[in-house]
């Protein structure tokens, strides 16, 4: 496995998945908790986010050609156009700030870890695509050892939100998240590249 390889498939989880970006909002959610149940709430949020992207990665292939008989070729230029699309979308027309409800009760807080925090915040249509593309590329050792250390990598972020708050501040946040974006974007078109070769069998 070369260690190359594996920092691609690392970083390229790490963009689309964004904890950057979805700092603000988790830490927003958990405003109101204790502790305790704030380092719960994570807990819960990014276990549900790996095994969701975890099955997905894993079975979506098997499921485009046995459901929707679709060939990876053709999946590699879909996923791609989907991936820059999303990456020129949130930078050039980034999202406004969505009004979510934070009242968040001890009671609901492992409910609200799940949805939306683990899904579809974390975990959304362009993290399942990149998932199934990389482990198409690169295989099952790099995808699933990519896939465990950039969650062990969301789940100390997420622990660490209210200080990075108030160290990064808003703009930062800003400017780092558009970086991850901008690296979304080549990721997209590489993907696309290669899959119109394949389909034409250009070298």
């Amino acid at each position: 496995m070369s260690f190359d390889i594996w920092i691609n498939a690392f970083l390229a989880f790490f963009a689309i998945l964004n904890p950057i970006g979805n700092i603000p909002v988790f830490a927003e959610f958990t405003d109101d908790l204790d502790r305790l149940t704030r380092f719960k709430v994570f807990n819960v949020a990014v276990a549900t986010g790996f095994i969701t992207l975890f099955i997905m990665t894993l079975t979506g292939r098997w499921i485009m050609s046995t459901v929707f008989q679709i060939d990876i070729t053709e999946f590699r230029i879909a996923g791609g156009i989907l991936l820059t699309v999303l990456a020129v979308k949130y930078i050039v027309f980034p999202k406004p700030k969505e009004q979510h409800n934070t009242d968040i009760s001890v009671e609901n807080a492992m409910e609200t870890a799940i949805v939306p925090m683990a899904i579809p915040l974390l975990v959304g249509p362009g993290s399942i695509v990149t998932g199934i593309l990389i482990l198409d590329r690169d295989g099952y050792t790099v995808t699933i050892t990519a896939l465990l250390a950039v969650f062990a990598v969301c789940w100390v972020l997420f622990q660490l939100s209210p200080i990075i708050n108030q160290l990064m501040g808003r703009v930062g946040k800003l400017v780092l998240s558009r970086i991850l974006w901008v690296f979304i974007a080549a990721i997209g078109v590489h993907f696309l590249i290669s899959g119109i070769k394949l389909s034409f069998g250009i070298q």
